[in-house]
């Protein structure tokens, strides 16, 4: 089991998860279905939800980078609600939040790491910087880590992780060896954005981690 106390003293790469945890990439694409199959259709209320949250975020984007709080307070929170994670049966708890450095060949980039689960089997990192944005790759190794907490679970976990542009999806089994693999990058900047996508994926593991 990976501690999230000091985890980014720890953990800087997926090759220290991967020496340290005896951690593996899945390489079966029958691996993690749920961000690609069985996502149903958004309903009305949810796709003027999501056209909200675009025209919000591209209001406030248009002055540069969004800090942590703002990306959870115009994105993060209204994508919960819309998902209905804020509601019963779901619980949310917030367990971490960490420090965030990445060397950059003219400077070290600081950002923050801030994390929430839901239902103890979905976890979701909101990645902040306050001067260059950090791409939302670089936080997986901590997001990993964090969701290797659950190791004494038979079931998948799954994670989340956004910068506020970009969002990507992770599954994490454990069986004899911990296995994960990665979704693709879903874009909220362009005009031609995929947040609704991000929706339904959310909705879908929202409804696999109550199963």
């Amino acid at each position: 089991m990976v501690s999230g106390v000091g985890i980014t003293d720890t953990i800087k790469s997926l090759s220290d998860l991967q020496t340290r945890c005896n951690l593996t990439q899945a390489d079966s694409d029958r691996f993690f279905l749920e961000w690609f199959e069985e996502l149903t259709e958004l309903n009305p209320q949810e796709q003027a939800g999501i056209t909200r949250i675009k025209q919000r975020y591209d209001y406030h984007r248009v002055d540069g980078l969004l800090l942590e709080g703002t990306i959870n307070l115009l994105v993060v929170s209204p994508l919960l609600e819309l998902a209905g994670f804020l509601d019963p049966p779901y619980r949310i708890r917030s367990p971490y939040g960490v420090a965030l450095e990445l060397e950059d060949p003219e400077e070290t980039i600081r950002g923050f790491i801030d994390t929430l689960t839901v239902q103890d089997r979905l976890w979701i990192l909101v990645v902040e910087s306050k001067r260059t944005s950090i791409p939302v790759p670089a936080a997986l190794p901590q997001l990993l880590a964090y969701m290797l907490t659950n190791s004494e679970s038979n079931k998948p976990v799954f994670g989340m992780a956004t910068n506020g542009d970009e969002f990507v999806f992770l599954k994490l089994t454990f069986n004899e060896n911990p296995q994960y693999d990665v979704s693709r990058t879903f874009s909220l900047f362009p005009r031609r954005h995929e947040l609704a996508e991000v929706l339904q994926i959310m909705k879908r593991l929202g409804q696999v981690v109550l199963s």
